[in-house]
């Protein structure tokens, strides 16, 4: 048995390979002409946010949860475009554990609210919000701090 599978081995050895040419020949990168912009410009004026102007509440985020969830309201007097904010997460001494600057273009009429859901920040699940419901396995709380900066507004 070991010399014929030592006999299969040379010969297959023996064998010229060549490879096989897949494609076809005189093939070119096509050339897209470059297309002016689809999405309109917005005429927008760019307000710096503050409590009087914005307000985040309803904060939410479950031990399990991909993703977080609050509320908006917009309390300018023209509808917002864009809104850019910082949310501080906080252990329970009130230590910073991490920090994320959010840009979200979102359409909020003045004096609306709406509800924007972002990608969680806790990928490995272990922590969850204070203020919602306790898991009953072992994970460690967090509070939120929301800093507005700027808000877009429409013309």
């Amino acid at each position: 048995m070991k010399p014929l599978l030592l006999l299969i081995l040379l010969a297959a050895t023996a064998l010229p390979l060549s490879a096989q040419r897949t494609t076809a020949r005189g093939l070119r990168p096509a050339e897209i002409p470059a297309a002016p912009s689809e999405v309109p410009a917005l005429d927008t004026l760019s307000l710096t946010a503050d409590t009087a102007s914005i307000r985040f509440y309803g904060y939410e985020k479950t031990l399990r949860a991909t993703k977080e969830t609050l509320f908006l309201q917009n309390n300018a007097p023209r509808e917002a475009a864009e809104v850019r904010f910082t949310i501080l997460y906080l252990d329970s001494a009130g230590r910073e554990i991490h920090r994320r600057r959010i840009v979200r273009r979102v359409a909020v009429p003045s004096g609306k609210t709406v509800r924007l859901d972002l990608p969680s920040w806790d990928t490995q699940k272990t922590f969850y919000y204070s203020g919602g419901p306790r898991p009953r396995v072992s994970a460690t709380p967090y509070s939120v701090k929301i800093r507005p900066e700027t808000l877009i507004l429409l013309r």
